[in-house]
């Protein structure tokens, strides 16, 4: 079975603006909630041999996670209006949304200096630069497995810098908030549902249509748990 298109161009645009509006409607309440100064401030560090300025900067949980969504929102007004761009614009919503969670979900597990930080972000978006390129390939050779193989190995070095934190966090006892440990597994797991899915497209095994529905439901499903954290953590009681 080859993958196919969605059904009808009508039915296609409704997709992707219901999408568009659900995703905006979640960076709305996560806007909200940075305006009304109930998020919490992450803080960005230098180090230099010299000694370097420390903590020099701060991320508003609730607005960075709003910026997440309303890349997802732009990206699929934009292929709601020009469908023929859907794999290039998907491509980049993906990359800035998987770069940017790992960005955040680092900071909340206790990565504070910057270099890695931006390490984090940019081979997670780099990743799926690999994805999109192998997706680009006629089906015979989009089956191929390790183009694949190497997005995979690149995209997990992230996230083996946050469970390194999170264990010297635990055996040091100084551990991040459970829930931030709760959500950085479901995140994960998210994010491991999307290679999933994207694999099975590549073989043939679901459709156009099929994959950009679970591909929604996995990018509102991230948006709706970095929101949960946002929310949790301005909370004291969250943080027990």
């Amino acid at each position: 079975m080859t993958p196919t298109s969605v059904a009808t161009p009508a039915r296609a645009r409704t997709i992707e603006l219901l999408a568009a509006a659900a995703h905006l409607v979640v960076a709305i309440a996560l806007a909200t909630l940075s305006l009304g100064g109930a998020s919490i401030v992450l803080p960005v560090a230098l180090s230099l041999p010299a000694g370097g300025p420390g903590a020099f900067a701060g991320v508003d949980l609730a607005a960075a996670v709003a910026a997440v969504l309303l890349v997802s929102a732009a990206a699929r007004a934009t292929v709601a209006v020009r469908p023929e761009r859907g794999r290039a614009v998907r491509a980049l919503e993906l990359s800035q949304i998987s770069g940017i969670t790992l960005f955040l979900v680092a900071q909340l597990n206790g990565v504070a200096e910057a270099g890695a930080l931006i390490l984090c972000y940019a081979v997670a978006a780099a990743a799926i630069g690999v994805l999109w390129l192998q997706g680009r390939a006629p089906l015979e050779r989009r089956r191929s497995a390790w183009p694949y193989s190497l997005g995979a190995a690149i995209a997990i070095v992230p996230w083996g810098v946050v469970a390194l934190y999170q264990v010297v966090g635990l055996a040091l006892g100084a551990a991040p908030a459970p829930l931030v440990r709760v959500l950085t597994i479901v995140v994960l797991v998210l994010a491991a549902a999307l290679w999933l899915v994207e694999r099975r497209w590549q073989l043939g095994l679901l459709t156009d249509a099929h994959a950009e529905l679970v591909r929604t439901a996995l990018t509102l499903g991230t948006g709706i748990a970095l929101l949960g954290l946002a929310v949790g953590l301005a909370r004291p009681s969250a943080l027990l």
